[in-house]
Formats: C-alpha cells, structure tokens, sequence
C-alpha cells in the first residue's frame, strides 16, 4: 500500500512507524524540516518538506498513485483542504483526515472521508479503518439514498457473472477495475481473481451486499 501522511507530528511519527513496519510505501509531508527527527532511523520511508495542500507538492509525493492520503495536522483548515483534494481531485480511493470540528466532521465523512476526533485521536482508530476498508469502503454518498462502494471480489466470487449481483432497487454494479483497467460490466461477464467492484447501493441494503460479496 501506497500512504501519503500529511503532518510529521506526535500521531503522524506513530502511523508513520506502524505503516512502514507492515512494509508499507510511506511518504510524510510537513512544512518544518526538523519534525522528520522524530521518525527515528527505522523508518524506510520518504520524507518532503512543503505545503501538504500544495499540488505540486503532493505530486512529487506521488498522491496520483496513492492508496490512501492521511492528513494529520494540528489545523482542521489546512486537514480538511488536502482531504477534500485527494478525494476530488486526485481520486485517492481512502481518505483520513484529524478533524476536531464535529460539524465539520460529519460533512465529510458524509463525503466518504473518514475523520479521526482529537478527543479520540489514535493509532488504533485508523489501523481499524485501514484493515476494514481493504475489502469494502463507502466512497461517496450519493443523495440520501444511495452509496457508492468498493469492494474486492472474493476468491467465492471468480468465475460468477456480474449481472448476480444487479438487484433491482437493492445494488447495481457500476464498474471494475481489472488488471489497471476500468471496465463498464455487462451482466454475463464473469469476475475475475482481484477484481476491484464498485457498486451502487440502496442505503438499506448495505448489509446485504455486503452478505452477498462474502465480506
């Protein structure tokens, strides 16, 4: 996995350590050059000293081929430019962002960003989130009623067509991502080992896709 980490302070240091420990490909952004002292000589990663919402920036730090974007500043501002960046403009299929505004909190975990409190802040909140969305992550909300997911096909799945999981008013596929390619499916094409499927979902029907990806 590909980590972008946006703030080299006391929890940056600590997601920093757990990610490259996992073998992880880790570049950290901060605008003071001597926070990145605090990483210690076991870390393998990255380091750039710039503007995290700077494009140019995160574009050296290679945000475009990113798995995932954690922004982790002490300003909610500057969090929540660079989580709304990597979301819309750079794709970055998982967001997190330090958020201690709770209004501004729930507006972007509405936009699919997953936002970490300063009252809770912990490792263990985004390695849960991390660890949960490899296999399944809402991505957008669409309206009140409809969610955009994304989800891995399980090794159950390969070899069974696509239109099985097109229930009407319940989930549609929408697309898959394939051998670095983005598809349009057709309902008798068959997935495939380590397809990527993004789904629409009715709100209330979460639980059963989910069911019915095996996840």
């Amino acid at each position: 996995m590909k980590a972008l980490i946006i703030g080299c302070g006391r929890f940056g240091v600590r997601v920093a350590d757990y990610l490259t420990r996992n073998n992880h490909d880790v570049v950290v952004i901060d605008i003071d050059p001597e926070t990145f002292t605090a990483l210690g000589e076991t870390f393998t990663g990255r380091t750039i000293c710039g503007v995290g919402y700077d494009k140019a920036v995160l574009e050296a730090a290679g945000v475009a081929a990113a798995d995932v974007v954690i922004s982790c500043t002490s300003s909610d501002s500057l969090n929540a430019v660079v989580a709304n960046t990597a979301k819309n403009v750079y794709h970055v299929p998982t967001v997190i962002a330090r958020m201690g505004d709770p209004v501004r909190a729930r507006l972007f975990e509405s936009m699919g960003i997953y936002t970490v409190s300063i009252t809770k802040l912990g490792l263990e909140n985004v390695v849960e989130y991390l660890e949960g969305s490899k296999s399944w992550q809402v991505i957008r909300k669409l309206g009140d009623g409809v969610q955009l997911v994304r989800a891995r096909v399980q090794v159950a799945l390969v070899g069974t067509p696509v239109g099985a999981l097109h229930i009407p008013g319940k989930f549609r596929p929408v697309a898959i991502d394939r051998a670095g390619r983005t598809l349009l499916p057709e309902d008798d094409m068959c997935f495939a080992y380590n397809d990527i499927l993004y789904l629409a979902v009715a709100s209330e029907s979460l639980a059963e896709a989910r069911d019915m990806l095996g996840l």
